[in-house]
């Protein structure tokens, strides 16, 4: 099993793309799997068609790279590390908890960059189940360094809303006040640099079932797909993640072609905007 099954010449150490499989995954709050997901999305990939019809390009021919499946947060951080600020990464698989890996390993590539979270979930408690790296605090920790902004939530505890109103670090866009004009607020608020998150329970639960806490009144894959051309096209994204994909067997096959589907667009928007 391999990333879309390319031949070898297309997955050197010299691929501008780089694809880390994360099996991490703690304390689920509702449902599990997450540590599956990766692997899912993978073994779809190789149906995906090489050629992207909606931007006219072909991504593959900068090179896509598969690195060896991580387990820990210590091991994601080193990898993003070891890849270098010259290839850009996507992380696939594991709960919310192991952007705060990739985070750190970006901190060590780059001097400065915000971080822009897809999601239904706000994830700005300070603790959650005994910890502070709980996929519930992930927003928490990152906010400390970096500005961050959330877009799609639709679910929050009281005192999370009370905390991120204060904090102005942090910009908060729910699902149902979305809006180009918000978006546009949302890009001008974030630097130059920005690294990309997306928990798959942003989407509506009509599209993406398969996770952790899925929550209704999502947003579609259009929805989704026009908001990151708009982001690639006014930054410089410099990795993604895509997380909380939590496979159970019926119908895993669909999503997980779609998120393999999520990972290439985001390689079809950094080829057109960001790498030469």
């Amino acid at each position: 099993m391999s990333w879309m099954r390319l031949p070898e010449e297309y997955r050197t150490e010299s691929s501008k793309f780089v694809i880390l499989p994360i099996s991490y995954e703690e304390q689920p709050t509702f449902g599990s799997g997450a540590r599956n997901g990766a692997a899912a999305i993978i073994k779809a990939s190789e149906h995906l068609e090489y050629y992207d019809e909606q931007f006219d390009c072909e991504p593959f021919v900068h090179g896509i790279r598969e690195l060896e499946e991580v387990k820990s947060l210590k091991e994601v951080e080193e990898a993003v590390r070891d890849v270098g600020k010259e290839r850009f990464l996507i992380g696939l698989g594991g709960d919310h908890a192991v952007t705060t890996a990739i985070v750190k390993g970006f901190e060590a590539l780059h001097d400065d960059f915000s971080v822009l979270i897809l999601d239904a979930h706000s994830d700005f408690r300070d603790s959650w189940n005994g910890s502070q790296y709980n996929h519930a605090c992930v927003a928490r920790r990152i906010v400390t360094k970096h500005k961050v902004a959330i877009i799609g939530v639709r679910s929050q505890d009281s005192d999370e809303a009370k905390t991120a109103e204060k904090n102005d670090a942090l910009r908060l866009v729910k699902s149902y006040e979305y809006s180009d004009q918000e978006l546009k607020s949302i890009l001008d608020f974030l630097g130059e640099k920005v690294y990309l998150s997306i928990d798959v329970d942003v989407f509506d639960p009509s599209f993406i079932r398969q996770t952790g806490t899925p929550e209704p009144g999502g947003f579609s894959w259009e929805r989704v797909i026009g908001l990151l051309a708009k982001l690639f096209a006014a930054k410089k994204v410099i990795g993604a993640d895509i997380v909380e994909f939590a496979p159970q067997g019926a119908n895993d096959h669909a999503e997980g072609y779609a998120l393999a589907k999520l990972a290439y667009k985001l390689m079809v928007l950094a080829e057109k905007n960001n790498i030469s």
